[in-house]
This record gives C-alpha cells, sequence and structure tokens, in this order.
C-alpha cells in the first residue's frame, strides 16, 4: 500500500481510539487527521492516467485526483465521531447522523466518480469533452466536503462544528451536482465523441494493449505512420496507456475500453487494423472477420515473442527479414508462406555505418530487461558490471542504454545501479565522456546510441538485430543456452556475432569484439537475412508502400456485421 493512503489510514486509527476514550486531544487528532487527508492530496502528483482525465489545474486537480484516499481513514473517523458526537450533543444526535451521511456520501460519491466507467468507455484525444472541466472542482468539492464532516464532529457541539457541517453540506451539493450530472450525460457525451470519431473519416486503425509504460511499443511505429497521407485513429484499451500515447502523439487517438466501443470504432468504414504486439485484446478486433489484420510487433530478436503461435491468426504479417519466417518454422510454427510480407525494418533507416576509429573505441551497451515471466529472462545486466569493467579495462568509452522496463525489477535495478556508478567513478578518474543516465536517455534515442559508438554489447533482443544493419561488430551474452539459432549454412545472428555465455571469461570476449577480426563477412550476410534484401538507399520506402498497398486493397465498403 501506497504511504500517502498508509499515513491518514494510522491518523484515522488515532482517532477513533481518541474518541472511544473521551481524549481531551481529541481535537487536535482530528485536525492532524484533516491536515494529513489533504496535505498528502496536495502533494500527491497528477498520474498520467489522472492527466488524461483531468487538465493541470494545479491543487485543485491534484486534489481532485486525491479525492478517494483515505476513503478508509475517512470512513473510520466519521463513525467514531459519531458516536462521540451523540454523546455529547444529546438530543441532536439526528444533526450528527444528517453529517456522517453527508461526510459518507461525498467519500463514496468521489470514489464511484474515480471509476475508469464513469468517465465512459469512449474517448477521444481531439474532443473538447474528453476533460471535463468541471469534475475537478466537484471532485475536490467532495474532498473537501468529506474533511469539513469530520471536523464538525469532531469539534461538536458547538457553533464553529455548525459552521463547519454547513460548508460541508454546501459543498457536498456542489460537489454531487456536478458529478451526477456527469454521470447522467454520460450517453450524451459519448454520442458526441462517436459523432466526432465518425467524422474523421480514418481508413485504418493501428490497436495496442498493454500495462502502463507500453507506449513504446507503438512509437517505434508512429512515425512511419505520419508519413501517409491517410487518416486513421489509434485505438488504445487502458486507461493509463491512453494517457501516455496522447502525449506521444497529434493524431486521433481512441479510448475503446469495451467491446462495444471497439465495435463503435471499427464500423465507422475502417479496413485495415494494424497491431503492435499480440495482447490478448487483440482477440476483440480479430474477430471481424470482414476487416483485415496486420500484424507488426514493435520488434525482431530471437525471444519466443517473436514466434508466438498466435500470431497466427492475422490475416498478414509484416517482417523485417527471411529470418522472421523461418523463426516461425523452425519452432513448428507452420503459418502459410503467403501470410508475411518482407518490408525490411524502417525503424533502422538512420542507422549509419562504421565510421574511421583513430582512438580508443566507444561501445553501445544495451542490456534487455528480464521479462514478464521466467523463460524470457534474457537481461546480461547480472553480469553487467564485468562488462563495464571488461570495456573500461580495454580503454572503451561506454554508452550505458538498459531497457526502460529494467526498473521493474528490483535486482536489475540495483545492477543498472552498479554499473552507473561504476561509470561514474571511471569519468571522474580518467575523464573518459561516458553516457548513461536519465540525461542520456533524455538526449539521445537509441539510434542515436548506435551511430556514436563503434561496438555493441548486448543480450537476445531486437537490439543485436537493428545494429546489423550497421555493418558494425556485436557481442551477445546469451544468458540462457541454445535460444540463439545456430542452423549451419544459414546466416544467423549467432554466426555474426561474438557469443559468449553465462559462465565464460568477460575479458577475452570483450578482447575479441573490439579487435573484430573474424565476422566482418557474416555480419553483412545476416543483414540481408534479418533485415530483408533492401539497399541502404531508399530502405525505408520498402514499409511505406506496403502500407500504402494494403490500405488500398482493403478498403472497407458498406456496413459492418456487428450480429456476427
Amino acid at each position: 500500500m501506497k504511504p500517502r493512503r498508509v499515513a491518514p489510514l494510522v491518523m484515522g486509527g488515532v482517532v477513533v481510539v481518541a474518541a472511544a476514550i473521551d481524549a481531551e486531544w481529541l481535537d487536535w487528532a482530528v485536525i492532524a487527521l484533516v491536515v494529513l487527508l489533504i496535505a498528502t492530496s496536495l502533494a500527491t502528483p497528477v498520474s498520467k492516467r489522472m492527466h488524461s482525465r483531468f487538465p493541470n489545474i494545479g491543487p485543485v486537480g491534484r486534489l481532485a485526483a486525491g479525492a478517494a484516499d483515505g476513503a478508509a481513514a475517512k470512513w473510520f473517523a466519521l463513525g467514531a465521531l459519531a458516536v462521540y458526537a451523540e454523546r455529547e450533543g444529546g438530543d441532536l444526535s439526528w444533526q450528527a447522523a444528517a453529517i456522517v451521511a453527508v461526510g459518507v456520501a461525498a467519500v463514496a460519491l468521489a470514489t464511484v466518480a474515480l471509476k475508469p466507467a464513469t468517465r465512459g468507455d469512449l474517448r477521444l484525444n481531439l474532443d473538447s469533452v474528453r476533460v471535463s472541466r468541471s469534475l475537478p472542482w466537484a471532485l475536490a468539492a467532495l474532498s473537501l466536503s468529506a474533511s469539513s464532516s469530520i471536523l464538525a464532529l469532531g469539534t461538536w457541539p458547538g457553533i464553529p462544528a455548525r459552521i463547519l457541517a454547513t460548508i460541508a453540506a454546501v459543498l457536498f451539493l456542489l460537489g454531487a451536482f456536478y458529478v451526477l450530472r456527469r454521470i447522467v450525460n454520460r450517453n450524451v457525451y459519448r454520442e458526441r465523441t462517436r459523432l466526432r470519431i465518425e467524422g474523421i473519416g480514418a481508413r485504418f486503425a493501428i490497436h495496442i494493449s498493454g500495462p502502463a509504460n507500453s507506449s513504446y511499443q507503438l512509437n517505434t511505429w508512429l512515425p512511419l505512420f505520419d508519413k501517409l497521407d491517410e487518416r486513421f485513429v489509434i485505438m488504445v484499451r487502458e486507461e493509463s496507456l491512453y494517457a501516455e500515447i496522447c502525449e506521444l502523439t497529434d493524431q486521433p487517438v481512441v479510448y475503446s475500453s469495451t467491446l462495444r466501443a471497439v465495435d463503435d470504432v471499427l464500423a465507422m468504414g475502417i479496413g485495415t487494423v494494424f497491431y503492435v504486439n499480440n495482447a490478448a485484446a487483440n482477440t476483440h478486433l480479430i474477430r471481424r472477420g470482414q476487416l483485415h489484420h496486420v500484424q507488426l510487433l514493435h520488434g525482431d530478436s530471437d525471444k519466443p515473442s517473436s514466434r508466438n503461435p498466435v500470431s497466427a491468426m492475422y490475416d498478414e504479417l509484416f517482417v523485417a527479414g527471411q529470418a522472421a519466417i523461418d523463426r516461425y518454422w523452425d519452432n513448428g510454427i507452420e503459418i502459410p508462406r503467403n501470410k508475411f510480407r518482407i518490408v525490411g525494418r524502417p525503424q533502422v533507416a538512420e542507422i549509419s555505418g562504421p565510421m574511421p576509429v583513430t582512438g580508443p573505441k566507444t561501445v553501445v551497451y544495451a542490456p534487455t530487461w528480464n521479462g514478464f515471466f521466467n523463460d524470457a529472462n534474457y537481461s546480461s545486466l547480472p553480469r553487467g558490471v564485468e562488462i563495464v569493467t571488461a570495456l573500461l579495462d580495454q580503454g572503451a568509452t561506454v554508452i550505458f542504454r538498459e531497457h526502460p522496463y529494467s526498473n521493474k525489477s528490483a535486482e536489475l535495478a540495483q545492477n543498472v545501479q552498479e554499473i552507473q556508478d561504476l561509470l561514474a567513478a571511471d569519468a571522474a578518474a580518467t575523464g573518459r565522456a561516458h553516457r548513461f543516465g536519465p540525461q542520456m536517455f533524455a538526449e539521445m534515442t537509441l539510434v542515436d546510441c548506435f551511430n556514436a559508438s563503434d561496438a555493441a554489447v548486448t543480450d537476445i533482443s531486437a537490439v543485436p538485430i537493428d545494429y546489423l544493419f550497421s555493418a558494425k561488430p556485436i557481442a551477445i551474452m546469451e544468458m540462457r543456452p541454445d535460444v540463439l539459432v545456430r542452423i549451419d549454412g544459414r546466416p544467423t545472428l549467432a554466426s555474426a556475432s561474438y557469443i559468449a555465455q553465462p559462465d565464460d571469461d568477460v575479458a577475452p570476449w570483450i578482447a575479441r569484439l573490439l579487435a573484430d577480426k573474424e565476422l566482418p563477412g557474416e555480419r553483412e550476410a545476416a543483414r540481408e537475412y534479418y533485415l530483408g534484401p533492401f539497399g541502404h538507399e531508399g530502405y525505408e520506402a520498402h514499409f511505406v508502400d506496403a502500407l500504402h498497398e494494403v490500405i488500398q486493397n482493403h478498403e472497407f465498403v458498406g456496413e459492418l456485421d456487428l450480429e456476427s
């Protein structure tokens, strides 16, 4: 449980005890609880999910976002203080009960209003009604109403208590009016949003579903779709992810959390749907067989995610090169060959080739994370300190770019911190311009890191395949045995990279990478195998042309059969 919820709960318990024993310091305990409830809300930054609901209007927005925080503490305090007020107020117990009712109703209504379902299942980032200007004020009023009720009961009876009770009632009525109006008119707002989406005239949709911080899976494709002279919408299924993607693009982004919302969007003349991952929610759209479904994925690697059997359910799979097709068949997943289209990997088009090196080399170390499941854990970060130490011993300048999800694991986060500390200490001692940490992420894209380096150290992910485009040497730490494909006569990544196992001595492996006397020819063959038989000039155009062709060939005419 988060500290901002624990602290009010503890203080609420103190108020309960004070009311039970009729302590002289009850008033101070009540005041402390109310101050804590308000302070924790004001001190809590508005999350991305809340930002998608409310405008950034400073303290009011933070009070609204925290309106339901401390709900348990408020209920405990209101119940205990009701008993206390009845003891103190005698025949005024009905008034105390009314104050309790106001406080409990304010907390309950604020909690309900903050539920995603209350905000609606269909939203549009371009729509003026996607953000309610009155709702934050209403929720802030409900939050303050509950706090005023607690203060009124804690000081009961007396004129101050009556004034506070009146304030609580007025704030509740104001907040309840706007919240209930929003709930009652939800279908009106929804229909208005549906008409706005229909007015876009989208010819295709991009669908994404996933946990928070998954927006990178879409962002890798957005610049390419932006180059199309076609209208489209981005369909997002989770509220937190919707908030992230709204910050990424000015293109129409639709929050469609229910099957009804999905069907409403698909019925608007969309002919093709593109997918960037294999999320379970993709099936909500795949069931519409009248449309054309194209899987892009967001990376290409020898991980199981790049050969998931569920890929067979799509009408077409855009892949970078022949390696992606063979990967399915090598693992017994017999997807018909005519479902695949080799289009290259346009994200690598800006990666530059090797430059003459006159001094110490610059090496990018780009490890992956540990995945959602144990069988997808290929991260070399547990050996990261040894890898970076070996690079430093060879005189290399290091660009350390860990996967953004590395902080999801306490162990990997600790590994990252140790590597950053090591690089900071070496930079101070030698003056070498290592790049790492938040500043590096803010200043350099992954492609920038590739272009600034002379070699790469990584593990099993999309990084080494993308790096093949540069023709620079690659070293891979294969943390799980025999994951990399090894087939005689085939130009695999394993045959074109310097490979090490977890138990190998790191230093000679790094030395072979920096010397690079063994594999230049193999890398060129592997580049075509993984990234397609396209030259550097105009490489990206092959993908864009394929997009145009698919969209034009699958224009949907007529009404979508929503009964099927």
